[in-house]
């Protein structure tokens, strides 16, 4: 008898934690606001149609768009247009490497050139959202300060 309750509070405290992960994930992702007052819906859209990221990377120190994330740019702008997107998200990001100030505007200037590239290629700008996120990993500046090609990006996001 002993056995059987424990197992139902084993059950009972999975089924808790899942519970929990998901709101936790529904939180963060709602609480995406752009630095210009906009926000970030996050709505993946019917059959969860805006299920992945994609990615722009930048060289070291860096807000120009290489030939390869043009490509990647030209690619969501299809994938946008295609599947009716009504927002694309742009997230930007720079690495611990220099001095935090200047990541930051880094970081929203890469998510600026982003948008212009969407813009130029037709996209509305009154669809676009910019958040920046600054330097990754910031609340660990002593132990992470390597200059990662992951940290230098801006991630789109698609949204209805």
């Amino acid at each position: 008898m002993k056995i059987a309750r424990l197992a139902l509070a084993a059950t009972g405290l999975a089924a808790a934690s899942l519970f929990l992960a998901a709101e936790v994930t529904q939180t963060a992702q709602a609480a995406e606001v752009s630095t210009y007052g906009g926000r970030c819906r996050n709505n993946p859209g019917a059959g969860r149609a805006f299920t992945q990221d994609y990615y722009v990377y930048f060289d070291t120190n860096s807000s120009r768009i290489r030939p390869d994330g043009h490509e990647r740019i030209s690619y969501v702008h299809g994938l946008a247009k295609g599947k009716q997107a009504g927002q694309l998200c742009l997230f930007g990001k720079s690495s611990k490497t220099g001095n935090a100030a200047a990541n930051a505007r880094l970081s929203r200037k890469r998510a600026e050139n982003v948008a212009h590239a969407f813009e130029a290629l037709g996209w509305p700008s009154s669809k676009i959202v910019i958040v920046t996120e600054g330097e990754a990993w910031g609340w660990l500046e002593e132990a992470l300060t390597s200059d990662s090609e992951d940290d230098r990006r801006v991630r789109m996001r698609l949204s209805f």
